[in-house]
């Protein structure tokens, strides 16, 4: 077996990252090292990637960004310091050859799945915070005074914040923070979620105008 099957099959991005000093906590989640990064935004398991700078790959990509080796350098690195057992010398076969370009051709493809899962994650993020800062605004602005309270003449929009904003906080919380099944469940409904959102705060502005 070569180096490279022989980390894929014993190394994770996740046990590589923490060997060389990265905190990663309870979800997989932690402040990317290539770029600065202030709050997590890179997921690590058997690959990693960062929503915030995109870097992304295994184990052996991993090393190679974080200590700027090349790909058979850090592979060889990563095998020395997990004590891996590997014929660096071996020569190459035709059908090894075909299995290894093949193998790069699946790893490119779904690198490029990755990159634009990511971004569809990062635009809906972005709708979303467009919605909470909103309904937040509408809370403060048009909080009912004690009078209003009082004969019930409360502004919509105040209702709309106060039924809804905590509900995107939650979902926000999700993207940032939750199980890879949590967001892709989440993800799934995005378009439904921004349309109702969409909706709803249209429908309250526009019955408000009126």
């Amino acid at each position: 077996m070569g180096i490279f099957d022989t980390i894929r099959d014993n190394v994770t991005a996740r046990q590589v990252a923490e060997y060389y000093g990265l905190q990663v906590n309870r979800n997989g989640m932690a402040c990317c090292p290539f770029h600065n990064d202030r709050h997590p935004s890179m997921k690590l398991d058997k690959r990693f990637h960062c929503f915030g700078c995109q870097a992304d790959g295994d184990a052996v990509d991993y090393v190679g960004r974080l200590l700027g080796l090349g790909a058979k350098e850090a592979a060889c690195k990563i095998a020395y310091d997990f004590h891996l057992d590997f014929d660096i010398w071996k020569k190459e076969s035709k059908q090894e050859r075909y299995a290894r370009i093949r193998h790069e051709k699946e790893k490119e493809h779904e690198q490029n799945v990755r990159r634009a899962y990511a971004e569809e994650l990062r635009q809906f993020r972005l709708k979303l915070t467009g919605f909470f800062h909103t309904l937040h605004n509408w809370e403060f602005e048009y909080s009912p005074t004690k009078e209003q309270w009082d004969t019930e003449v409360i502004d919509e929009r105040y209702t709309i914040a106060i039924n809804y904003k905590d509900r995107l906080e939650d979902y926000m919380d999700i993207l940032d923070f939750g199980e890879d099944d949590e967001i892709y469940e989440l993800y799934k409904h995005r378009e439904e979620i921004i349309s109702k959102y969409e909706r709803e705060i249209t429908k309250a502005e526009q019955r408000t105008i009126g």
